[in-house]
């Protein structure tokens, strides 16, 4: 680990002194230009290097460049483009010229620019990882990039985790996936970085936002076409993953292709893009337990084998300048494998020889998914900044799963034959979501006054039919088989303020009413005390947000809000789902939702350094825990404990010199878990820990740019202990074909690091998991853009189906 901190702790006193590029804007009144969009261009080739906003005084100030040749470009509104004359920036405080403004009748035509987005972006209300900016993501999923998120773990489960802590709200475009655990997570690594632009880590959303989440939401935005006239893009990602461990060192290719293709005038915007791909993932996991004073070491070689296809098309159409309606279908098709070859020695723990017993299984779970979700959808927006959003979704999901499990113990004594148990389970699940909602936003004595509604229903049908094989048979196990029904209807509103008091104070108020009425209901072949579990309640979730900009160089915010996160609809079901003969996962009906309070202070100083401090309290808080069963190991969720934390975060984005960018943050996290076991007395956990992510940027040329990256997560200590972790990455983009191509190529975890641990120690059981998988992995990204190169904003749209949507296990 010692050459992750010697790539990364480079660069602590850097001079941030007020250097920067400042001037004035005038109308051909010479009035002030308040409120005009101006761009800082490279005087060699027009990339972009900066973009600000005029003032009230039509006063503009940019930072943080290195120095070079410039020119400033001004548009806005009524006005035609106007440039200023080219200038040499040398590190101080440059004055432009005045720039004076001409009226304009017609509407500007868009300008063409390249920008490079930093890896990295901190804003008052969000953390913001550009994956489109960044060489190194080549052929990761999306699973790999929330792991090297700051912040952010993906535990040996692959459950994401911010702070220590699960249940935080997955949303793909505004719009939370209808999917958790092992769905989420097959999903989440079926999406490739290439159809990924950032990556939004928001942990403190407004009332305005769906309450569920305690740690908040994390949001991936898929790339979009924001061009006028006919374009799109072509994608092909060759890769291919390494599993660095003998005797399973192995090297499988993969790729995943994808296109898009627009269309866009003043009325009408047509879209629709496809995916598609496959690939074979390997892992490794040893699995070592002392059970009542019988060890288990259990060893498994695992392979993910994936066929995946997404689209999504649409269209929005301008009825007249303030009302706009839009369609949006999309949709995932999975179709994979997990398969898995394991051999477990099971004998006393007092021996040095554990083989008593040798219980090997050769197990595969084929399967399918089919995610679909219908938004309609209308917008009404006027001059006076009155507007209304209404939105109607419909989704469905729709899985099937087969898992055959053959077990054959074999034994030390060779008088004993050996014992075969085979079985089979099938867990067909079928969701169907409804939702609508309504925002409303208005001026109100000097501010922006919010209000919206929305209602949702859902139906979760699962079942498990449990088999026992006994040669050509198949018995019904009836008393592992049932079906269980759940349905969930959520009643919200909201109303929320902002209002700016002055050019320093600014505030955001707003609060949040959720009534949620569910019903389960267990059918089982024989009588179960959990058949049926109703509940009806009413939670409201304030929030705040204050904002101080001090000096022109220096801004505080301070915001707070109150979430609930609300068990996945599978983990409410109390069936049992075998992971292997000795282990399996057991739901629980009767988890109650958690609640979640959190506070964060933060600043910024000269759009260059960000430092935030937050603390949370949650209570009821519910987690998932080791429990025995005999010779047996079951994972279940309770509540048990209430959890708080406090979180530091510093991230730094800046130029060392013209052609070396950095982009870091570091991070630093104190937290604890205290609450009691059901009949075992107190659990109290207390954890430090520490990391940080960061990017370096190289341009070799005009063309070229070559990108060192990577990740450190310390040892972390919550229900399970997890070993410290991190890996480097190395990227090379080309820029092709007068920038209508890019090529990139990369190497991921170049010196083999990465790998997974977690240790659960408690009473009688003891738990020791390790793991690797194809973390080094080499890749190929080209992208071919035709078409219209004019840029226009597109409109920005969140769908309904908001919470809902993210409980599907």
């Amino acid at each position: 680990m010692k050459k992750l901190f010697t790539l990364f702790l480079i660069t602590i006193t850097i001079d941030l002194s007020a250097q920067s590029i400042s001037g004035i804007v005038v109308d051909d009144k010479g009035e002030k230009g308040e409120f005009l969009s101006v761009v800082l261009l490279n005087a060699k080739d027009s990339t972009l290097a900066k973009g600000a906003i005029t003032d009230v005084q039509g006063k503009y100030e940019l930072k943080g460049m290195p120095a070079g040749s410039y020119f400033i470009s001004v548009t806005g509104v009524g006005f035609t483009k106007t440039t200023s004359s080219i200038f040499e920036y040398k590190l101080d405080n440059h004055v432009v010229e005045t720039i004076s403004m001409k009226s304009s009748d017609t509407n500007l035509k868009g300008i063409t620019v390249t920008a490079t987005k930093p890896m990295i972006e901190v804003q008052a209300d969000k953390l913001i990882v550009n994956v489109e900016g960044s060489i190194n993501s080549t052929g990761l999923t999306a699973l790999e990039l929330l792991q090297k998120s700051p912040g952010v773990q993906v535990d040996q489960d692959d459950n994401v985790v911010i702070e220590g802590k699960q249940g935080v709200r997955i949303y793909i475009d505004g719009k939370p996936s209808p999917l958790s655990g092992r769905d989420l997570a097959s999903v989440l690594k079926s999406m490739q970085s290439s159809d990924i632009e950032a990556i939004e880590i928001i942990t403190n959303p407004s009332a305005k936002y769906d309450a569920a989440g305690n740690v908040g939401i994390i949001n991936i935005r898929l790339k979009k076409n924001k061009k006028l006239g006919t374009n799109g893009n072509i994608n092909l990602n060759p890769y291919a993953g390494m599993l660095m461990i003998e005797p399973y060192r192995k090297f499988e290719p993969k790729i995943d292709v994808s296109g898009s293709l627009n269309y866009r005038n003043k009325k009408w915007n047509l879209f629709g893009k496809y995916g598609a791909g496959q690939g074979i993932y390997n892992n490794f996991r040893q699995n070592d337990k002392i059970l009542n004073g019988t060890s288990f070491n259990n060893s498994i070689k695992g392979e993910f084998h994936n066929r995946y296809q997404n689209f999504k098309g649409g269209a929005d159409y301008s009825l007249d300048d303030k009302n706009t309606v839009g369609f949006v279908v999309n949709g995932s098709f999975g179709n994979y494998n997990s398969i898995s070859n394991s051999k477990t020695l099971i004998g006393k723990s007092t021996e040095a020889v554990l083989d008593s017993a040798i219980l090997s299984s050769n197990s595969s779970s084929p399967g399918t998914s089919l995610n679909l979700n219908y938004n309609l959808n209308y917008r009404f927006a006027d001059t006076k900044e009155h507007e209304l959003t209404i939105d109607a979704d419909y989704g469905t999901y729709t899985g099937r799963s087969n898992l055959f499990q053959p077990n054959t113990y074999t034994f030390g004594d060779p008088a004993m034959q050996p014992i075969i148990r085979n079985y089979r389970q099938s867990t067909p699940t079928d969701i169907t979501i409804l939702s609508f909602k309504a925002d409303y936003e208005q001026p109100f004595y000097k501010g922006k006054l919010g209000y919206g509604v929305k209602a949702s229903d859902v139906k979760s049908n699962n079942v498990l039919e449990a088999y026992i094989i006994k040669g050509d048979i198949e018995e019904h196990d009836i008393d592992k088989s049932n079906t269980f029904t759940y349905s969930e209807k959520v009643f919200a509103g909201y109303i929320n303020y902002n209002k700016t008091f002055n050019k320093k104070w600014s505030l955001q108020s707003g609060i949040r009413a959720e009534h949620t009425i569910s019903h389960g209901n267990l059918v089982s072949y024989k009588q179960n005390e959990l058949d049926k579990v109703d509940r009806s309640y009413l939670n409201f979730f304030p929030s705040f947000a204050l904002t101080n900009n001090f000096s022109k160089n220096l801004s505080f915010n301070l915001n707070y809000s109150r979430r609930i996160n609300r068990p996945s609809y599978q983990d409410l079901n109390p069936f049992e789902y075998r992971i292997d003969e000795l282990t399996y996962y057991k739901g629980n009906a009767f988890i109650k939702p958690r609640y979640t309070d959190r506070i964060k202070l933060s600043n910024t100083f000269k759009s260059v350094l960000t430092t935030s401090l937050s603390y949370y309290y949650t209570s009821d808080d519910y987690n998932n825990i080791s429990r025995i069963d005999g010779n047996k190991i079951y994972n279940t969720l309770e509540n048990f404990s209430n959890s708080k934390g406090l979180s530091l975060n510093v991230s730094l984005n800046t130029s060392i010199t013209k052609w070396w960018e950095i982009n870091y943050n570091y991070f630093y996290q104190r937290t604890s878990i205290f609450g009691k076991f059901k009949g075992e007395g107190d659990y109290n956990v207390a954890n430090r820990n520490f990391g940080f992510n960061g990017s370096n940027n190289f341009k070799l040329n005009k063309t070229t740019t070559f990108e060192i990256s990577g990740y450190f997560r310390s040892k972390f200590n919550w229900i399970y202990v997890n070993k410290a972790q991190g890996q480097v990455d190395i990227g090379l983009k080309k820029n092709l074909f007068k920038d209508k191509a890019d090529i990139k190529l990369s190497m991921n975890d170049i010196f083999n690091n990465v790998g997974f641990s977690a240790l659960f120690v408690h009473n009688d059981i003891y738990q020791n998991i390790t793991g690797v998988y194809e973390a080094r992995r080499f890749g190929i990204n080209f992208n071919y853009r035709f078409g219209s190169n004019e840029i226009k904003s597109a409109r920005e749209h969140k769908g309904g189906a908001e919470d809902e949507s993210s409980r599907i296990k």
